[in-house]
């Protein structure tokens, strides 16, 4: 994985087919009418600051057409492709639904969406946005919870929000320039997101419950290096019964052991795709694997990739 490159996968005077090869294959698996070529622009610039995609999308159409894309469970199903997408609206109106929420952006605003899920998109005549592409593990370790916060507009007005678009902007500033540094401006930008997204979006007055599974999730990711850590262990330091703590992650529809595994795996991918460690025996001592061998497994299992294919190259 290059730490950093940039590309032009369409440009303006490409056909819609190309445009549709680009954004319903290349991206993810999606659907949308055909538009004519005539009536048709677009443009579409991809950077890569190591594990991260940054793409500059720009569109066109006459008046009474709006660009729609479409993913239906189905083509999830066939796609095992599996990121976040956090928008910035550059000019001109995208929409966008998931999850039975509704997100409708203009110049300035922000928005997550979870490419695992079922999704419209819609771009109006003339649209200009920028579209970050972020593994999962990336950003549920540092945002756990990250699903919970899709399509949410987090509006121009925000000052957190003004932050993240202003370092999305500032990277694609950089054009080929970055160099070795692309991995660690990746790593700063996630920081970032998540801070505006957790800063935004998440509800200050949770339900019954919610501050206990809170205090409990922290407690966990605080020991995430312990291999000892266990249901009875987890239980123990949070002075509950195993049977309370897992009536809490049931809510949620998981386990605390089964969260625990996702969120050891997803921060040594994160170590990894942000070169935290020089080697992969490294990365899975600190993330409480005792065995490297069952690392390995484990993390091939949940990506679909060796752990030493996610170090970016130079």
């Amino acid at each position: 994985m290059q730490a950093h490159h940039h590309t032009v996968a369409v440009e303006p005077g490409d056909s819609f087919d190309r445009w549709h090869h680009v954004t319903c294959r290349e991206f993810s698996l999606t659907e949308c009418r055909r538009l004519a070529d005539d009536a048709f622009e677009a443009s579409i610039a991809i950077h890569h600051f190591g594990p991260l995609v940054i793409n500059d999308i720009w569109s066109k159409t006459a008046d009474a057409d709006r660009i729609r894309v479409m993913r239906s469970p189905g083509d999830t199903r066939k796609d095992s492709r599996d990121y976040f997408m956090l928008w910035l609206t550059l000019s001109g109106e995208v929409s966008f639904a998931q999850n039975g929420r509704d997100a409708q952006m203009g110049r300035g605003d922000l928005m997550l969406h979870d490419q695992a899920q079922p999704f419209a998109l819609e771009f109006a005549p003339r649209a200009h946005a920028i579209m970050v592409s972020i593994p999962r593990p990336l950003l549920v370790s540092r945002l756990p919870d990250a699903y919970r916060l899709t399509a949410r507009r987090i509006g121009r007005e925000s000052k957190v929000g003004a932050l993240a678009g202003s370092f999305i902007r500032q990277l694609m500033r950089f054009g080929d320039d970055a160099g070795p540094a692309a991995v660690r401006l990746g790593a700063a930008a996630l920081d970032i997101f998540a801070t505006a997204l957790q800063a935004e979006l998440t509800d200050d007055t949770p339900r019954r419950g919610d501050e206990r599974l809170a205090r409990v999730k922290a407690y966990i990711v605080a020991h995430l290096d312990d291999p000892e850590l266990d249901l009875d262990a987890i239980a123990a330091a949070q002075n509950m019964a195993p049977r309370t703590l897992n009536r809490l992650f049931a809510r949620e529809g998981t386990t605390p052991i089964r969260w625990l595994w996702q969120q050891r795996l997803a921060g040594a991918y994160s170590a990894l795709a942000e070169q935290r460690f020089a080697h992969v025996t490294d990365v899975a001592l600190s993330f409480g694997f005792s065995d490297v061998s069952h690392f390995s497994r484990a993390f091939k299992a949940a990506f679909g990739r060796s752990p030493h294919l996610v170090i970016p190259s130079s």
